[in-house]
């Protein structure tokens, strides 16, 4: 899961934005069926790895999108609007593939040019994988280098926690532990399948440098499943003129579910619209044309 940095804007415009969208990963983490293997938080967009099945990855991904959202209008008053718009790429058993998504998604920090090495980085996960023996968190440093005792959330008073989580409605568990007004991903990041993907140091290592010409594999792989936007009255057309051909009829409103889906699915086939664009074109939520569509 990520956004593409040129279709969003605003994402990150000071320091309390890292805190929101880092911590409100943990939240959506904590509500939803979907396991947080590794990420990354640039200030232009994020980078996740997700487990799941795609109904709950697809949950994940509102969610997220739908929380920072109301996080920036709170606190953006009358300026820097955001847009975050995320997309969901599935893996399956691509072995090579997961190599080169799994290790991109840890190295973003230091691949934008960024003067810190992924296991410095605070706002990404590179510092918990391939960690032997006693080592210090990051997010423990507090600003003048002093490190800090982890409490329980439990532990917090009422204001503390809404700051913490940014939300009313959702909340995480009792015992996960925070410090430093960050939700520690600890509490939720499967670092042991992570390095599972790798197998040992050197094989993480060599994936680490990600030569250019297997980012350039990874990112033409996440183009294509990501599709084609076309001009609106275009592919309203296309819509048009599969949907009559199909089930007699130009208007897709007149379809039950059952065949806007099978609409769906033919628009993708023929044309590679994005899932966003198919959304529109046959009238359902995203969600459901992700859960359905391929």
């Amino acid at each position: 899961m990520c956004a593409n940095g040129a279709d969003s804007r605003n994402f990150i415009v000071c320091e309390t934005d890292y805190y929101a969208a880092f911590n409100l990963i943990g939240v959506c983490a904590a509500n939803t069926q979907v396991v947080v293997v590794s990420f990354s938080i640039e200030d232009s967009h994020p980078h996740f790895l997700l487990w799941g099945t795609r109904e709950e990855c697809s949950r994940f991904k509102v969610l997220y999108e739908t929380l920072y959202g109301h996080y920036a209008a709170a606190t953006r008053k009358g300026g820097a609007e955001l847009s975050l718009r995320c997309e969901l790429y599935d893996i399956g058993d691509d072995e090579e593939y997961l190599l080169n998504v799994a290790v991109y998604t840890v190295i973003q920090a230091t691949k934008d040019g960024k003067a810190v090495m992924p296991y410095d980085y605070r706002w990404g996960t590179g510092s918990m994988v391939f960690r032997k023996g006693f080592y210090v968190p990051v997010w423990l440093f507090d600003e003048k280098g002093t490190i800090c005792q982890p409490v329980p959330f439990s532990s917090l008073g009422a204001r503390e926690r809404r700051t913490l989580l940014h939300t009313r409605s959702m909340s995480i568990p009792d015992h996960w532990l925070v410090c430093n007004g960050v939700i520690l991903p600890s509490n939720y990041v499967d670092v042991a399948r992570f390095e599972s993907i790798y197998g040992t140091h050197n094989r993480f290592r060599v994936f680490l440098s990600s030569p250019r010409k297997r980012e350039e594999m990874m990112l033409t792989r996440m183009a294509e499943q990501r599709g084609v936007s076309m001009e609106d009255l275009e592919a309203r057309k296309y819509c048009g003129d599969v949907c009559k051909q199909l089930f007699g009829t130009r208007d897709p409103r007149r379809l039950d579910t059952r065949r806007r889906i099978e609409l769906a699915r033919q628009l993708r086939n023929r044309y590679r619209l994005t899932f966003r664009q198919l959304a529109t074109l046959v009238r359902l939520p995203e969600t459901e044309v992700r859960s359905f569509v391929r």
